[in-house]
């Protein structure tokens, strides 16, 4: 970048209107009193940093230690962009800045350290969950997520959740007994696609109880359960069964003897949650392990996981008519005439053609815009249990999907470029490995 062009993009941060930080989360407090010399030297860049990555719809901020360097990257619908970098002196004081905002000790470099920090910008509350942990050296590193509370979608209908699988989730949970359950590899919005799983049930037709903290959500229909003091889990449960309860929203499934009490009450209740696991055929091992295959067989009745996938900016995509051959390779409808895709850069020789940036403001020349969830869940059908009391092995287990059309996430995704909400290339990106390597397992894999 040329030094009056830095210095014009300089002048735009100031003449922009700033973040406000309003204190920090959970109840803490931030003294900036006693930290005068840390506020006037960082508090200002602090501010355009995150005025910066907010401007352009980051979801995540990244402060990483690097030879005499603070590195910034801002991580824009799931991929992570350079967003510059800093002097390392100044880098470890905009860390510590953001600590002390968050109502932590900024002296603390040993040991990891989380807390929030209240914001406002352009009139929307922001929520910045800020995670410092140390690594060698003496340094840290300091990740930043960003949450508009406002954008809290639980309900089906906002999320894309189709038809056929609201319907299906209904039918798990139509005798009021079992155990539904949502999964997905750390940071993959599971407590998000949990809530959806509940609400794709009819709270107007079931009565439901929710026993976990779902902090800022508003269930629909779905009355708070305060165990009286005293009571124990089991107590618990027996008295919303005696209160002809039909679901239960419950916390994480994260140990064998909470899960076993949860499948014991099975017959009498129906019990939708999430568990921490990457894949639904990892959760249905865990749980085997847990509680054993017999009652997996008996009362598990499906897993559902999702993938984000960036969404085309409707302003800029562009229609093309695809060739049948890849039709047929990807096992998609020759009916289907029209798909999307990025629009094309301007060709190297025509120095006049617009260029994707000016092509679509909104976007910014992503040229994708928000994100939008594919879905796969695993069945626990009479096909599925037959190959999980064989041994539940993972290839089995997936060969039998597949044998079922379960929906998997190749192929919902496969779904959304038939609606046209997101290009085959963002498909093929998505489903690859480390390095742009096809990842193992996956198929079909797109190919544009």
């Amino acid at each position: 970048m040329a030094k009056g062009d830095a210095q014009e993009e300089e002048e735009d941060l100031d003449e922009r209107e700033q973040v406000l930080f309003q204190g920090p989360m959970y109840g803490r407090d931030a003294n900036l009193k006693q930290n005068p010399r840390l506020v006037q030297a960082a508090l200002v860049p602090v501010k355009r940093m995150v005025t910066d990555a907010l401007s352009r719809r980051a979801h995540t901020v990244l402060l990483e230690p690097a030879p005499g360097k603070i590195a910034i990257r801002f991580v824009v619908d799931g991929i992570a962009y350079p967003a510059g970098a800093v002097p390392a002196r100044q880098g470890v004081g905009m860390v510590q800045m953001l600590k002390l905002l968050a109502g932590l000790d900024p002296q603390k470099r040993t040991v990891q350290q989380s807390g929030g920090i209240r914001s406002e910008y352009t009139g929307k509350a922001y929520r910045l969950l800020v995670l410092s942990t140390p690594v060698k050296g003496g340094a840290e590193r300091l990740r930043i997520r960003i949450e508009n509370p406002k954008d809290s979608f639980i309900r089906p209908q906002d999320v894309g959740v189709p038809n056929d699988l609201r319907q299906k989730i209904r039918d798990f949970t139509s005798d009021s007994k079992g155990i539904v359950l949502a999964c997905g590899p750390p940071d993959s919005g599971i407590t998000s696609l949990s809530l959806v799983t509940l609400h794709c049930t009819d709270p107007y037709l079931y009565s439901v109880f929710n026993l976990a903290d779902v902090g800022e959500h508003s269930l629909v229909n779905v009355a708070d359960y305060e165990p009286e003091e005293g009571h124990d889990l089991a107590f618990t449960l027996d008295r919303i069964s005696r209160r002809e309860a039909d679901l239960v929203y419950m916390p994480p499934f994260t140990d064998p003897k909470t899960t076993q009490l949860l499948f014991d009450f099975s017959d009498r209740l129906c019990f939708v949650g999430e568990i921490p696991c990457r894949t639904p055929i990892e959760a249905v091992q865990t749980l085997i392990q847990w509680v054993g295959v017999d009652s997996v067989l008996k009362h598990l009745k499906g897993v559902v996981t999702h993938k984000l996938i960036r969404k085309l900016c409707d302003d800029c995509k562009q229609a093309f008519r695809p060739n049948p051959q890849l039709l047929k390779r990807l096992g998609l409808p020759p009916e289907v005439t029209v798909l999307y895709r990025a629009p094309a850069p301007p060709p190297a020789d025509d120095p006049e053609a617009p260029t994707i940036e000016e092509l679509c403001a909104d976007c910014n020349g992503m040229p994708y815009y928000g994100r939008i969830p594919c879905f796969e869940v695993l069945e626990m059908s009479d096909g599925m249990k037959e190959v999980v009391a064989a041994g539940a092995d993972p290839a089995a287990m997936r060969q039998q999907m597949f044998r079922e059309d379960m929906r998997t996430l190749q192929k919902d995704a496969l779904r959304l470029v038939v609606e046209g909400k997101t290009s085959l290339e963002e498909v093929q990106r998505s489903f690859q490995g480390p390095k742009g390597r096809p990842a193992k397992k996956r198929r079909p894999r797109p190919q544009a």
